[in-house]
Order: C-alpha cells, then structure tokens, then sequence
C-alpha cells in the first residue's frame, strides 16, 4: 500500500491564504456596503422634506370661556378601547359601567376622557387596508370599536343624556383619527346625540380656572406630531404609529404566551430591550418571537418616520409627465411593510432552528433588562420634567394641576407652590415584570377635580375599587428602583 506524500508546510498555507483572502475580501465588501447604508441614511434624514399640509379636519382646544369651573370634573385616560379581538387591551368593561353608573353620574359632572380612549391603530377590517387613514376608514373602525363595546357606550349614553353632564374627549395618538368629522358623527350617533349638542365636545387640549390637561404624547418623541391640531396631508405617521401598525400587530397574533402583552410596553423606545430581556430565550418559541420583535423594531428605526402617500396625487404632480410614476411607486412603498415583516418571520424561523445558545446570551439578557429600566425610568421623568418646564411659562403660572396620561403609569408631583403634575395613568393591563408578572394593585385610577374653598381647583387621584366601597386614594408604588431615584428637582429650576 502506497502511501500518500506529505504537503510541505508551505503547500499546506497556500489554500489557508486564499481562504483568508477571499474572507477579506467578502468582510471588506460587506464594510463598505454598510458604511455606503449609513451615508445614505444621513443623507435621507438629513435632507428628507415632507411638506405638511394642514387639512380642515381640525380639532380646537377647549379654552377658559369653554370651561365651567363649578362643575366637578371626573379624569380618566388611555382605555384604549379595541375591537374585542386578541389585539383588544380593555377587557374590564363591567368596572368601567359600575364606575359610569354608580359613581360619575350620580351629580353633574364633566367626565374628560383625556385620550388614547379608542385603539384605532389596531382594528383590521375586511373591507379596510390596514394602511388606509381616510375618513371612511377612521368611521369604520370606530363602528367596530363601538360593537366591540357596546356596554361602555350605553353607559357613556345614559351619562350624556342626564341634565348636567358634559362628556369631554381630548385625543391622543392612537385616537388620532377622531380629528375626523365622519368619525365624530358616528360616536355622536352611538351616544344618540344630534350633531349640535354640546354635551359632547372634543379638543386637542384643555385650559382654563387653574387647570391644564393634555394627552401627553406630544411630550414624547416617538409620538409626537409635527402637526397635532390636525389631520395632515400626505397623512402623518409617526414612528410610535408606525411601531404599532408594522410591528406589533403582527407580534400579537403570534402564539407565544407573552404576545398579547407586547403592547402594553411603554416608552415605544424600551420595545428593543424589552423583547432582550426575556428569561425564556432558550426557548425555540420565544427565541423566534423575539428575534421576529428585534429586526421589526430595527427596520422601523432605520428611516425616518414615514407620511403615508396621498390617496391622490398631488395638483402639480396631475399636470407633470411624472404622473405614469405615480401608481407604481405608490404601489411598492405600500408593499414595503408587507416586506418587511416577511424578512423579521424569515430571521425569527431561522433564530428557532439554531441549537443551544451560548452562556453570553443570559449576560445580553441581564443587561437588556436593565436597560429597559433605565429606559423607562428616564422617560417618565422626561416627561415630567417637559411638564415642569411648561409650568414655569408665562401662560401657564396660575394653573394648578396639570394633568395628563399617555404613560400608563399614575404619578403625582409636586411641582412647588401649590401646583402638581397628575399622571392618570390606565385602565388597561399593566405589567411590570413580564417574568414576575408583577402587576400594579391599583387598577382603575381617576382624578377627581373640585374646587376649593379658595375657588381654586383641587385635584384629588382616588382608585376605584367597585361600587361596594368608596374610592381610595392613590399612593405610589415603588416598582421601580430608578424611578426611585429620579434626581428631578420639580419645585425649581436646575
């Protein structure tokens, strides 16, 4: 038997060589490749313009003259009522008519719903594309929210017809279509209202006899609008929208155990380490799951929020041979999130298949999680801190209370000289700790304004806890060890 001759060791190196070449080669292309990504994305961001254009679909605030401070004034904020789907956040419709019937009703109140009331962006129709923002289709889905509900919308029925009540709705961003009148009117018509009556009113903002109360989004940047007053044209996504629609929809239809709660996240930016610092990891599910959340999250944050295309063409582009471009374009950017989702379900089908993971993913895990409490600690007091400056204006120098949701967490700050930051928090489910489970003990916070001795308003945030037993007052919870820590100096400027 003949033996094979030994490769001289120089032999041997020329195929590791080339090898290492080619993989140099490949790495390099791939650097530029992404260094050429990144130049185009700063040019995209840096020099994108897109014109906003003001629509007469408006929404006013509802200023002093409007208001009537004699009257006591219920607050309550974010139900995001849904379609009564897997999607559906509420799902406490009894309390809520316990709290209707029993409790706001029973003398003359204003009862201000302070936004994010109906979850518009997570309604899907057979009848409306789920990228479709037209008045028909803002009308559509509150018919179905309104279905889904019918229970809280007698009650709020049988609250607006009672002599002495005034129903207020202030809108947040995701009831954002309501600047809609066709989706006034149906809400009008449920509540069996004619079209004049005052006893329902909507506003963007309500100021007046000591008292500010905003939604809040706008105090945060990935839900803040350029243009808030409105409906705009093209259609203004923002990126909490956009997070929302192309993202997380499609997460809560997945099967894995912790899908439904994907959307009780707050801020919209602590989604990225939320979905890191899953316990379950090593789990295949969960493994597919959280890398399907992960490149969807990256895929939103990559551009700049989008506006949706016009569902016509501009005047000038009608006049323009560019017009034969029109349809074709607007026909692939509208299949873009169709793209993209299928590329997250290819990345998540491919992380569930991978074998065991190594021991660095559960100190990826550690550090995610604390980050994501960092992050959510820093934007409370963001906020917080955005209210206190607005405080310290001018305009703002004799209110009292401000006061507004969005967050989901109830807060109460005392800004100094008699004066607070309300946070009313929500009355849909929140978790605290997805491994834990932990949850806040008091569910249904509200704000109660009266007015005081000294005709100034006095604001009080109670807990409803049926109609049993009268409402408790709200303490804080300590759930949160940087919030604890907040070095927020609220009473006086930094």
């Amino acid at each position: 038997m003949q033996t094979r001759p030994h490769k001289p060791p120089r032999q041997l190196a020329r195929p590791i060589t080339a090898l290492a070449l080619w993989l140099l080669r490949r790495l390099l292309r791939l650097a530029i490749a992404a260094a050429l990504l990144l130049a185009l994305r700063w040019i995209v961001l840096r020099f994108r313009r897109v014109r906003i254009r003001p629509t007469p679909y408006a929404t006013p605030p509802i200023g002093p003259e409007e208001i009537d401070t004699q009257r006591r004034r219920i607050v309550i904020s974010d139900l995001h009522l849904g379609g009564g789907d897997r999607r559906d956040d509420f799902c406490d419709d009894e309390a809520l008519i316990a709290f209707l019937d029993h409790y706001v009703g029973h003398e003359p109140t204003e009862l201000i719903l302070a936004g994010d009331t109906f979850e518009f962006l997570q309604i899907s129709l057979p009848d409306v594309a789920d990228d479709e923002w037209s008045q028909r289709a803002a009308a559509r889905r509150l018919q179905a929210i309104i279905a889904a509900h019918a229970g809280v919308i007698d009650a709020l029925r049988r609250f607006a017809q009672q002599a002495g009540n005034q129903l207020t709705i202030l809108i947040g961003n995701h009831d954002f279509e309501l600047h809609y009148p066709a989706a006034k009117e149906v809400l009008r018509q449920a509540l069996g209202l004619a079209p004049a009556d005052p006893r329902l009113r909507f506003g963007i903002s309500y100021h007046g006899g000591g008292v500010y109360i905003v939604h809040g989004n706008q105090f945060d940047p990935w839900n803040r609008f350029v243009n808030f007053a409105s409906i705009s044209e093209p259609f203004e996504v923002v990126r909490g929208t956009q997070l929302v629609k192309e993202v997380i929809n499609e997460l809560e239809d997945d099967p894995f155990p912790l899908a439904p709660l994907v959307d009780n996240i707050k801020p919209s930016s602590a989604f990225l380490w939320y979905l890191m610092s899953l316990q379950r990891l090593r789990d295949p599910a969960a493994r597919r799951f959280v890398t399907r959340g992960v490149v969807g999250f990256l895929q939103v944050t990559a551009w700049a929020p989008p506006h949706h295309l016009s569902s016509e063409p501009d005047e000038w582009l009608l006049r323009s041979p560019l017009i034969v471009l029109w349809q074709p374009i607007a026909n692939f950017r509208r299949r873009r999130v169709a793209r993209h989702q299928a590329i997250a379900r290819q990345f998540g089908a491919a992380a569930e298949a991978v074998g065991e993971l190594p021991e660095v993913v559960d100190q990826v895990r550690d550090e995610a999680r604390r980050q994501a409490s960092r992050e959510v600690a820093a934007f409370n007091d963001e906020i917080a801190r955005d209210v206190a400056l607005l405080a310290r204006q001018p305009a703002y120098r004799n209110d009292r209370l401000f006061v507004c949701g969005h967050t989901h967490v109830a807060r109460v700050i005392d800004l100094g000289d008699g004066r607070r930051y309300i946070n009313v928090g929500t009355w849909t489910d929140v978790v605290f700790d997805v491994e834990t489970m932990r949850r806040p003990s008091q569910r249904y916070p509200f704000l109660e304004i009266t007015n005081g001795a000294d005709g100034m308003p006095q604001g009080q945030l109670l807990v409803w806890n049926g109609s049993n037993q009268p409402p408790q007052p709200w303490h804080e919870e300590e759930w949160s060890r940087q919030r604890r820590q907040s070095r927020v100096q609220w009473g006086k400027k930094e």
